[in-house]
């Protein structure tokens, strides 16, 4: 069964209200997002890379989200972490929420939303959005385990999806598909268009020779 309706639901809170639902729902994270020694170790340059600490649930279709993304961009992004020199409190197992792909996009639009696009809309229009469209709309089942399991934790049909993504463009005062089919139609007409271009640039090599 979709949980579209409380998806509509959540995209009508603000983004505490959001964070306090899903905390409710799916309870805290017993570990922080980085081993506090080793993020220190790391922000010191004793050490490459940050060990992560155990709190994925993956396995139940859960991802984790940073509360404080609505402060700062990629906090999970070691390059960034040690570039703008991050604090720690921002890893903190206190400032996580598990959401479903679904409830995770809510949040990017809720903060970009609320911070005039500053936060939360990178990851919106370039991971999460394109995600929704190839999983329900594409239909492309995607290969490792874990991402299935989130696949089926947040199924929708098309036409929840392109619905949904419809309701998150207009709050962010952008448009979107009316139904599947103009999706569907839009999409064609990409691929029309690219394959007009490589013919052309092909006869256009075959005149050079």
């Amino acid at each position: 069964m979709s949980n579209y309706k409380e998806y509509v639901d959540l995209l009508s809170k603000n983004h505490d209200q959001a964070i306090e639902f899903l905390l409710q729902k799916y309870g805290p994270s017993k570990d922080d997002y980085f081993r506090e020694k080793s993020y220190q170790r790391f922000m010191n340059g004793e050490i490459k890379s940050i060990t992560k600490g155990n709190f994925t649930r993956t396995g139940e279709g859960l991802y984790c989200h940073h509360i404080d993304e609505r402060e700062y961009l990629k906090i999970s992004d070691q390059l960034f972490v040690k570039k703008y020199k991050y604090p720690f409190e921002i890893q903190k197992k206190e400032r996580l929420v598990y959401c479903d792909l679904i409830e995770h996009t809510i949040l990017h639009v809720l903060i970009a939303e609320e911070s005039s696009q500053e936060f939360g809309y990178p990851g919106y229009v370039t991971y999460l959005k394109p995600e929704i469209e190839e999983w329900y709309l594409d239909k492309i089942i995607p290969n490792p385990e874990w991402m299935k399991n989130c696949y089926h934790k947040s199924f929708l049909i098309p036409e929840e999806a392109v619905s949904i993504l419809k309701k998150m463009q207009k709050t962010l005062g952008e448009s979107y598909y009316n139904t599947p089919f103009d999706y569907y139609e839009a999409k064609q007409i990409d691929i029309d268009k690219e394959i007009e271009k490589q013919k052309n640039g092909m006869n256009g090599r075959q005149q050079c020779l």
